[in-house]
């Protein structure tokens, strides 16, 4: 698997209890989206995790890794990022967009023809926020309609007037 078909959906968190259980960050849309995922993997594919139970309880997200026993089993993953195959996902429907679809896109300023490139997809609780570098600056620009913000996935360009 590529780091362009890898999307992160999780991550590892503390441990939960003495037998090996351990608490997820879910960073997918929903508990559901990331439990009926086919593969959990870190970013290069190279490791595959195999949870053979997942859970939420008190809205927490917990997982049973196989092969994880004990607490000490478990601290060995608190940190690490959870990924999965792009191709485990629905389609997007319209304007909608996986971050890792973004990050790369050169980004148009409409008012002064200014270019930049999306290097992150930021969301600090009020809404998704493009990270721009331009003129060797980092700029956040709001992804909302209030941007006019135009998306051309097959030219990997955005075009923005904020």
């Amino acid at each position: 698997m590529s780091n362009k078909d890898s999307v992160l959906v999780g991550r590892f968190g503390a441990p939960v209890g003495l037998n090996g259980k351990i608490k997820v960050i879910i960073m997918t849309s929903t508990f559901e989206v990331f439990k009926n995922l086919k593969n959990y993997t870190n970013v290069d594919g190279t490791i595959i995790w195999n949870f053979s139970n997942i859970t939420l309880n008190a809205n927490k997200c917990i997982v049973s890794i196989d092969n994880c026993f004990s607490y000490e089993d478990a601290s060995k993953f608190k940190g690490q990022n959870i990924y999965s195959s792009k191709k485990n996902f629905p389609a997007t429907g319209e304007n909608e967009y996986y971050i890792n679809d973004l990050v790369g896109c050169k980004t148009i300023f409409k008012k002064n023809n200014k270019t930049g490139e999306v290097i992150s997809v930021k969301n600090f609780g009020a809404g998704d926020l493009l990270e721009v570098k331009l003129n060797n600056k980092f700029v956040l620009i709001p992804f909302n309609k209030e941007n006019n913000i135009v998306v051309n996935l097959i030219k990997k360009e955005i075009e923005v007037d904020p």
